[in-house]
C-alpha cells in the first residue's frame, strides 16, 4: 500500500470548500467545553440525525467521547474571531464570547447562524477521530450568510457576491492575484518597484471571468481561491480586488518571479495600498488564517 504523507493529505482534504462549526457540551463538573470544526455533516431527516468528527488530540475529547448530550453551533461571516478562539487558545474560551445553555445544558454561541441541540446517537471509533453522531432534538436558523473555509482561509459568501458586483457595476475594476508556490509569491517588477499579476475588467466581465482568462491567457496553472481585498482609491475613482491563488508549479510563465514570503518587508511595492495589503498577507500566511480586507487604501476592515 502507498504510504501517504500526512501533511499533503491534510492540505488535499483542506481543499474542500466547507463551512465552519464550533461543537460544544458541558463535562461532567458543569465546564463548557467546546472546539472548532468543519467536518460536519448532515446524515439523515427521518430521525434526524448529524455527524460531527472530534480529534482523539482534542484536549476536551474525552467530554465528547462520553457526553450524553452536545450542540453544534454554525458561525456566521462575522464570527470568524469565535472561529479562531476556539482553534486556537484552550483557557477561558467562553468567558471571551457570548453565549447561553439550551434545555439539555448545551452551550449556545450567540449570534450563530443556525444550532443543533443534539443527544448523542453513537459514538464510534475512527482512527484519529470518533465519528459522534447525534439525534437532533431542537434546532434554530436565521437568514443570514454562514462563514466559509477553504485551502487554509476564510471567505465569506456575501464579500466575493460584493466583489462579483463592483466588477460588474464599475467600469475598468484592477483586478489582481497573489499566487503562492512553496511558501514563495509571484511579483514583477514596474518602475522599479515590486507588483502582483493583474488585470482590469472590460464593461463585459466579472472580476472572477478576467483574472480566471488573464491566467488562462498566461499558461500559468494556479488554483483561484477566495477574495483577499477589496479597495477603492477615492483619489482616482478605481476600484481594486485582488484574490489568493495557489501556483501548481514554479514557472512563473513570464508574470515576474518567485520571492519568499519573509522577504515581503524588503519588497519596495509600487502603492503604499498594496504594500499594507502584502504586509497583511505575510502575517496572515504565518498564522494560517486568512481575512478579507474591503474599504479604501487607507481605511478600511479586515473581515
Amino acid at each position: 500500500m502507498k504510504q501517504l504523507d500526512p501533511k499533503t493529505l491534510r492540505k488535499a482534504f483542506g481543499s474542500y470548500m466547507t463551512g465552519v462549526t464550533v461543537i460544544t457540551a458541558m463535562s461532567n463538573e458543569g465546564k463548557p467545553v467546546g472546539f472548532t470544526a468543519n467536518s460536519f455533516t448532515s446524515v439523515s431527516l427521518d430521525p434526524p440525525l448529524l455527524l460531527v468528527c472530534p480529534a482523539k488530540s482534542l484536549s476536551s475529547f474525552d467530554v465528547f467521547a462520553n457526553c450524553e448530550h452536545f450542540a453544534v453551533n454554525i458561525l456566521s461571516e462575522d464570527q470568524q474571531n469565535i472561529s479562531n478562539i476556539f482553534a486556537g487558545s484552550k483557557d477561558e474560551r467562553f468567558s471571551q464570547i457570548e453565549w447561553h445553555k439550551d434545555e439539555y445544558g448545551n452551550p449556545i454561541i450567540k449570534g450563530a447562524l443556525t444550532h443543533f441541540s443534539c443527544k448523542t446517537d453513537r459514538n464510534l471509533d475512527a482512527g484519529d477521530h470518533h465519528l459522534l453522531i447525534g439525534e437532533v432534538l431542537d434546532f434554530s436558523s436565521r437568514e443570514g450568510y454562514g462563514l466559509g473555509y477553504a485551502s487554509g482561509g476564510y471567505f465569506s459568501l456575501a464579500l466575493e457576491r460584493e466583489a462579483a458586483e463592483i466588477s460588474t457595476q464599475e467600469k475598468h475594476v484592477n483586478v489582481g492575484v497573489i499566487i503562492e508556490h512553496n511558501g514563495k509569491i509571484l511579483l514583477s517588477q514596474k518602475d522599479g518597484k515590486a507588483t502582483l499579476p493583474s488585470t482590469t475588467t472590460d464593461d463585459n466581465t466579472n472580476a472572477v471571468s478576467t483574472i480566471q482568462q488573464f491566467l488562462a491567457d498566461s499558461n500559468i496553472d494556479v488554483q483561484l481561491g477566495a477574495v483577499f481585498s477589496i479597495y477603492e482609491n477615492t483619489k482616482t475613482n478605481t476600484n481594486y480586488i485582488f484574490y489568493r491563488a495557489t501556483a501548481q508549479s514554479a514557472d512563473p510563465k513570464g508574470l515576474g518571479e518567485y520571492i519568499s514570503i519573509d522577504s515581503i518587508s524588503e519588497q519596495h511595492f509600487i502603492t503604499p495600498a498594496m504594500s499594507s495589503m502584502m504586509t497583511r498577507y505575510a502575517t496572515e500566511n504565518k498564522n494560517g488564517l486568512y481575512g478579507v480586507y474591503v474599504g479604501q487604501e487607507e481605511h478600511g476592515n479586515v473581515h
